[in-house]
């Protein structure tokens, strides 16, 4: 059983919101460039890099109250949304952005992480097209895409979309989990540990890659090593049941094989050994 990546790590919401919002402050309005709705949006955006995701979406709320024309705004509360897990409402408030400016970035990628966390892939991987359409090189975009992609059983074109966001950006941890993902969907399990470590080399804290090499591993035979991924895995992220599989089903064949050694050495039952 493998995982890509999504919003369960709120560090990589994070970085995604963090690159987003990299636009935060361009091609600007005049208009709009210093009012009270603006400082609002700016506070919002570092209550939500700090992780204090109700206040931001309260910062977000008090700008889009000011401005309800303010696109940017409906974006950047559905990443404080999505970071609480709340979807559904992450959904509505980008799919308000983009009906409000339709060449908004954000919009589309914001949406497309949500959709990814319903299982809505196709949706996904339709706002992950539309973000890559108003800039080809979204990185994050075709992350989110790879992800989907996956998750439909598409692990070429999964490889693929994961591929060209590692080109795009080299230091993006998620896209290298996310093609290790494709690469275990095909079979190629040592290319899966090597993109796995290069996403532990990128953020240590990365508990999905720990996950999926330990996945690799297993198939690679390499049991001790899958145990010990998949207990680091869930020191990081004690909710991740993935990692409990693995590890449970690496136990259970390294059993099997104590069971069969002694049995080949007479040992049939717990007394033999006395």
């Amino acid at each position: 059983m493998v995982r890509a990546d999504h919003g369960q790590n709120k560090r990589n919401l994070l970085i995604q919101t963090a690159v987003s919002l990299f636009c935060v402050g361009m091609q600007l309005p005049a208009a709009l460039a210093l009012t009270p709705a603006y400082e609002d949006v700016k506070k919002g955006v570092n209550l939500l890099l700090r992780g204090q995701y109700e206040f931001a979406e309260e910062k977000f709320s008090s700008a889009i109250k000011a401005n309800p024309k303010y696109a940017r705004a409906y974006a950047l509360r559905g990443s404080a949304y999505d970071a609480q897990h709340r979807f559904k409402e992450a959904i509505a408030d980008c799919s308000k952005a983009i009906e409000l400016n339709p060449d908004l970035l954000d919009g589309y990628v914001n949406r497309s992480w949500a959709y990814n966390n319903i299982g809505q892939y196709q949706k996904a991987i339709d706002d992950c097209d539309a973000a890559i359409k108003i800039d080809g090189k979204c990185a994050i975009a075709y992350s989110n895409k790879a992800h989907a992609l996956n998750r439909l059983g598409k692990h070429q074109e999964g490889l693929d979309a994961a591929s060209k966001s590692v080109e795009l950006d080299p230091k993006w941890a998620v896209a290298y989990v996310n093609r290790a993902h494709a690469e275990i969907g095909l079979k190629q399990y040592a290319k899966a540990v090597e993109d796995c470590d290069q996403a532990i080399a990128l953020n240590p804290k990365q508990a999905t890659a720990y996950s999926n090499r330990a996945h690799a591993y297993k198939h690679l035979g390499k049991l001790e090593y899958c145990i010990e991924d998949a207990t680091k895995a869930i020191l990081l992220d004690p909710k991740l049941g993935t990692a409990y599989w693995e590890r449970a089903r690496a136990h259970e064949e390294l059993a099997k094989a104590d069971f069969e050694t002694a049995k080949s050495l007479g040992v049939t039952k717990p007394d033999d050994a006395h």
